[in-house]
């Protein structure tokens, strides 16, 4: 009992002090705790195990770095799985961060042997939102004659072939704002369109889906970690569950104990006084 009393009055700097350790350790080395995986994310990872290598997919980053942490580690993974099986991905941004979120992203692939123009490219940000996306996505190439680089789109080996987003296999979008732009501008050219968005916009998303407008959702750090476990490739999403659990839970520990003490000094009638002084 005397424990937990002590427990209960803990230096506040202390649990700052423990809390920073209790984050970075799993970030550092994951725990790998268990995680139930979402039928959202087990039928997008579903719809996306089935592309076959050689097939082409967009991916359209739509969120700003303050974005990043919770719809960011939704993309890592998708790089990994499609890259893995040889799929093509051709990447646009809708928000001007998006061209430096791609280079970083694709920084490791290129590394490990992917080639820039064949396996994958980066066309960049198209200003004007939403008319920019119907723009391109009616003629890639008139809206992209040049890609981030500067490179010719025309003679691009990854985009031959390919004139509107119909000619792709699939349209995966990263975003911390609504799904709503991409199903109106994306969803009429028939291609199955994939979300990968930020926890608290997704339940916006769930009447896309009973729509059939959106094929499959992605939501924020928990779906990427679940895609990880689909994968059997626990990364950084993995690592980053563990550290948001365990402070979850240091934080209900010490909540049990501070009220705890608190009804252990009542009963002694301890309670209130030291306020009193």
């Amino acid at each position: 009992m005397e424990l937990i009393r002590k427990l209960g009055e803990v230096d506040p700097r202390w649990l700052y002090v423990l809390l920073v350790l209790v984050v970075l350790i799993p970030m550092v080395s994951p725990i790998g705790l268990p995680i139930n995986v979402s039928a959202y994310t087990s039928n997008a990872f579903a719809l996306l195990d089935s592309l076959k290598p050689g097939d082409t997919v967009v991916f359209d980053f739509g969120y700003y770095v303050d974005g990043a942490p919770d719809v960011e580690p939704i993309a890592v993974a998708l790089f990994d799985h499609l890259f893995s099986k040889g799929v093509r991905i051709v990447c646009v941004s809708y928000k001007n961060h998006g061209p430096m979120i791609v280079d970083k992203l694709t920084e490791p692939h290129v590394k490990a042997g992917k080639e820039y123009g064949v396996d994958f490219v980066n066309l960049g940000f198209l200003a004007g939102g939403e008319t920019a996306l119907a723009a391109w996505a009616a003629d890639i190439k008139k809206a992209y004659p040049t890609d981030w680089k500067g490179n010719n789109t025309s003679t691009m080996p990854i985009l031959q072939g390919i004139n509107t987003v119909a000619d792709f296999d699939m349209f995966v979008f990263y975003t911390d704002d609504s799904a709503e732009v991409w199903v109106r501008q994306i969803s009429q050219y028939k291609v199955p369109i994939i979300g990968g968005l930020i926890t608290v916009t997704a339940p916006q998303a769930e009447p896309f889906l009973q729509s059939k407008q959106l094929a499959g959702l992605l939501v924020g750090l928990r779906g990427a970690a679940e895609y990880e476990k689909l994968m059997n490739k626990p990364g950084t999403a993995s690592a980053g569950m563990d550290a948001q659990s365990m402070a979850h839970l240091m934080l209900i520990a010490f909540i049990l104990f501070g009220n705890a003490s608190y009804f252990i000094k009542r009963s002694k009638g301890l309670a209130g006084k030291g306020a009193a002084k």
